[in-house]
């Protein structure tokens, strides 16, 4: 039996990457559209602890011609070092950071779109609101504040920190002192004139979409808000049209 050469990363759709961020390797999957060219590309940033990582969505802007970086922030889901919310940010930055280094031609680095959901919304507008690179913000079922998510430390253990290299003692410390800095809805409004996404589902139990409504109202323009009825918070038995909100956006943002 022989076997031929593998073909390189950029022809075969997908491919596994790492990267750096304050000495932390950080991993993750670039899913390559077809063709050579350069692309425009999503950053797509998932949640807390990101069991949904909304990776369809991933393999649907694929098919219409985007790449697409999904990433696990400091010590979640393999990326090295321990999980702090205090520095998600700055896990977005090198995340921005390598896809402007050049390493993959076909990601156009003039071209970048952030899509985030829940913790991964949060950190997409205050990302974009201080990252000029990022030319089109989605935020999904995105909380205005850290300071408005009041958990015991029972449903921080259960629902968070169990998957993450963090106790639920830091996790809480780390929520308040982020908390206590600029949120996005101080900052949403520094997008403009970028277009900016907010999707939220009428059923959310975790981020009730009034959130959701309120940092579309303090967005300036260009800006659409799209409410689902009937979706929780992971979109879970509205996967269609919580993807179809998202690739009609961009189809028309003119990243």
């Amino acid at each position: 039996m022989s076997w031929s050469a593998p073909r390189p990363p950029e022809h075969s759709g997908i491919t596994g990457v790492t990267f750096d961020s304050d000495g932390h390797v950080l991993v993750g999957v670039l899913y390559l559209a077809r063709g050579g060219e350069p692309k425009p590309t999503v950053l797509l940033l998932h949640g807390c602890p990101g069991i949904e990582q909304n990776l369809d969505l991933a393999a649907a802007l694929r098919d219409r011609g985007w790449n697409v970086l999904a990433f696990h922030y400091r010590g979640c889901w393999g990326s090295a070092g321990r999980y702090d919310l205090r520095t998600i940010t700055r896990d977005v930055g090198a995340a921005v950071d390598y896809l402007h280094a050049g390493e993959h031609p076909s990601v156009d680095a003039a071209r970048l779109a952030v899509v985030g959901h829940s913790l991964g919304g949060w950190a997409a507008v205050l990302a974009a609101a201080a990252d000029q690179r990022l030319r089109a913000v989605a935020a999904c079922g995105a909380p205005t504040s850290m300071a408005v998510a009041e958990l015991s430390d029972a449903e921080i253990r259960m629902e968070f920190t169990r998957f993450l290299a963090a106790e639920p003692e830091e996790f809480a410390s780390q929520r308040d002192e982020v908390g206590a800095g600029p949120q996005p809805l101080d900052v949403v409004g520094s997008i403009a004139p970028r277009p900016l996404l907010v999707v939220h589902g009428a059923d959310d139990e975790w981020v009730p979409a009034a959130q959701g409504r309120a940092l579309y109202e303090r967005a300036g323009q260009p800006r659409r808000y799209v409410e689902i009825d009937g979706a929780n918070h992971a979109f879970s038995w509205h996967r269609g049209q919580f993807v179809q909100s998202i690739t009609d956006w961009l189809a028309e943002a003119n990243v």
